[in-house]
């Protein structure tokens, strides 16, 4: 009976090594450029907070968008957030009108949504589609145009991208997260209401959307801003889909603690909001565990087993080959060093598997859940009470605090109020 559960252990981590590989490259395989939309009236939507030392990069990056955005509504916590000072030192450099909206301290819900839902009540009244946005992205000139072209073209009412890990430098916890991610971006999406899932770095909606899910009332009392969407969505039986070719360059240089606390972070969302998603997570990544360790044994007791390691080990290879030339073909190459330390993560995935087990298990406790600067209480999905709340290292501030909305629209250049 023991050797009968090594062996199946062992055949069930090659089967789950077979899968995923199976998954990458067939994702390589379809992989399509996204159709754009030339012209919408869109407001985008970046909650901030702290240094926000990638928004000038941001800001660039918007300002190269092929379709201009109709307007962006930064929102920050306080005047005394350091976001505040680093929107308004940079804020004369968009080619587009800018509204900062100090949205006030949350209570019962998370930050951000308090940030979100501050935000939306400053939209441009000629809005069309909103965006939501994460403020650690470097998007594409086509992200704009590419995101919002299913909600315009009516093929969704909720479209998403997705994350895609960069390596911007070469420490543990930012290998550990790209290995781990990528291969969990890159699995094909099942269409039933259990997986039904959104990434708030990049979301699009029309705005007859927004009212319908009451995106404000939706923000109200929730931790996570894109799960709660994709549930409410769900419960109303709105059509939502991921760009498959939507991927947004994320750059990475987490320290294996930093790295590690994000991914459980994110792990205690998926528990509070989609437990089935993280239970299957959880069964996943301890059978591959389990059947590594199954195949060790084997291999240490007969000679004949050093062939199950090497199985285990080629898949991991070729998996972490495939992934890489998807980044390639996205016109994100990773640099040779980089593909090499993830092409040696896939050898030895149990590194990568016991750092993602970890997380998960380690997200098994939701009643307590800490984010940025502040930490929360968690009662239930909508249930939420602001449990302590760290203040702000505030530097020397770059310019003399305003009032709560500071509207620039009338500094931007004058061609800058007509989206493209």
């Amino acid at each position: 009976m023991f050797v009968l559960a090594i062996h199946t252990l062992y055949s069930v981590a090659i089967g789950i090594g077979l899968i995923s590989l199976l998954a990458v490259m067939s994702r390589l395989i379809g992989l399509r450029r996204s159709p754009t939309t030339e012209s919408a009236w869109v407001s985008i939507i970046l909650p901030l907070t702290g240094e926000a030392r990638a928004f000038s990069a941001l800001l660039d990056a918007l300002n190269k968008q092929t379709l201009r955005p109709a307007c962006l509504v930064v929102s920050v916590e306080s005047e005394h957030d350091p976001a505040y000072a680093r929107v308004r030192s940079s804020i004369r450099k968009a080619r587009f009108p800018i509204k900062l909206v100090v949205a006030g301290p949350a209570a019962h819900q998370a930050q951000k949504c308090r940030n979100q839902q501050a935000a939306l009540d400053h939209l441009d009244v000629r809005t069309e589609v909103i965006v939501l946005m994460d403020g650690d992205i470097v998007p594409d000139p086509d992200w704009l145009s590419s995101l919002i072209s299913p909600v315009v073209a009516g093929e969704y009412d909720i479209i998403s991208g997705h994350r895609w890990q960069q390596i911007a430098r070469h420490r543990l916890g930012a290998h550990l997260v790209a290995a781990t991610d990528r291969a969990t971006t890159l699995l094909p999406r099942v269409e039933l209401d259990f997986a039904c899932v959104t990434w708030g770095g990049s979301i699009a909606m029309t705005i007859d959307v927004a009212q319908w899910v009451d995106l404000r009332s939706l923000f109200d009392r929730v931790l996570s801003d894109d799960l709660a969407l994709a549930r409410r969505a769900s419960w109303l039986g709105l059509r939502v889909g991921t760009h498959r070719s939507l991927l947004v360059p994320s750059p990475n240089e987490q320290s294996f603690a930093s790295a590690w606390h994000f991914a459980r972070r994110q792990y205690q969302m998926c528990r509070i909001y989609r437990t089935t998603l993280w239970s299957i997570g959880l069964g996943a990544v301890g059978l591959r565990l389990a059947g590594w360790s199954a195949a060790l044994l084997v291999a240490v007791i007969e000679d004949s087993g050093v062939w199950v390691l090497q199985a285990l080990m080629l898949l991991g290879l070729l998996k972490q080959y495939v992934i890489g030339e998807f980044s390639r073909r996205l016109g994100m190459p990773d640099a040779w060093s980089v593909r090499l330390v993830q092409l040696g993560l896939g050898c030895c995935q149990p590194i990568v598997d016991l750092f993602h087990l970890s997380a998960i298990i380690g997200a098994s406790w939701v009643r307590t859940v800490r984010w940025g600067h502040v930490t929360y209480r968690v009662f239930g999905p909508d249930s939420i009470q602001v449990q302590e709340r760290d203040p702000f290292h505030v530097g020397r501030r770059l310019e003399r605090p305003g009032v709560g909305t500071w509207d620039v629209a009338k500094a931007i250049q004058s061609g800058a109020d007509e989206p493209r």
